[in-house]
């Protein structure tokens, strides 16, 4: 068994006892994300069923730490509410996970030089951000919710700088896709040497 395997494993337990607990104390808004984020550590390995596409180990323990700690602790615990740097943490992270899922991805179109798959990478993960941050927007323009920070009277004041002179919404998706590219050049850098 993989260390994978094992970290998914003790992340599936920790959730379906969770999700126990919030059946227990009637708290189906918090059922509702454990479930999510349960059914969500299963697509890497949906991916290599259906794909053959696996990331290293590196991109695979961001990932499912990267769920846990956005959809459970950042959104249902309140943590980007509590802590300024915790979107943005989120997003550098994001940008690096991102890399690492490019990296099978090119070696199987058949890109074969290490500036081609960086390049690849580069892209792939400024794409996957971009369409994160229009989903965003759909979701809060069908559900009238809050994720790009776009309310008259938003409840978060950790996404906007007191001297920004743009809106919230503005200044929070840019920002996002910002530090999703910073953490997409880092781990480029990194994986050069790799490479």
């Amino acid at each position: 068994m993989t260390f994978i395997t094992i970290y998914a494993n003790a992340i599936r337990a920790i959730f379906i006892i969770l999700s126990l607990y919030y059946i227990f104390r009637h708290d189906f808004k918090k059922l509702k994300a454990s479930i999510i984020v349960f059914i969500l550590t299963f697509v890497p390995a949906l991916l290599n069923k259906l794909f053959a596409l696996r990331a290293d180990i590196a991109g695979n323990i961001l990932y499912f730490t990267i769920i846990v700690m956005s959809l459970y602790l950042g959104s249902e615990l309140k943590f980007y509410d509590k802590y300024s740097w915790w979107d943005r943490m989120l997003h550098f992270l994001c940008g690096v996970m991102f890399v690492s899922f490019g990296i099978p991805l090119a070696e199987k179109t058949g890109i074969t030089s290490n500036t081609g798959i960086l390049f690849f990478c580069l892209t792939f993960s400024t794409t996957l951000h971009v369409i994160w941050e229009i989903a965003e927007y759909a979701v809060d323009a069908v559900s009238r919710t809050d994720h790009q920070r776009w309310q008259k009277h938003s409840q978060s004041n950790n996404h906007l700088s007191p001297n920004a002179v743009q809106p919230a919404g503005l200044v929070d998706t840019m920002n996002d896709i910002i530090i999703c590219m910073a953490g997409t050049i880092a781990a480029c850098v990194v994986w050069w040497f790799i490479l």
